[in-house]
């Protein structure tokens, strides 16, 4: 739900930090992203569980908002 709630601005940047932490998240859920020795990023194959939006926020580093709090 986290990827279809909030103004394109508040997507693009929750996406930006959660790469900045070695992870990825798309419309297919939240994974890992491992760089190889020359720099490419790899998404791990299987998706880190989460159950609750606050769950997905939690593994990217951030403070929960509320789908109202996402239209920046």
């Amino acid at each position: 739900m986290v990827y279809f709630t909030g103004s394109d601005q508040f997507n693009r940047s929750i996406r930006m930090i959660a790469l900045k932490n070695g992870l990825s998240l798309s419309d297919h859920g939240l994974s890992r992203v491992v760089k190889s020795d020359k720099g490419k990023q790899t998404m791990v194959p299987e998706n880190i569980p989460c159950f609750t939006e606050h769950e997905v926020f939690d593994v990217i580093g951030i403070n929960y908002k509320s789908p109202e709090e996402r239209d920046i």
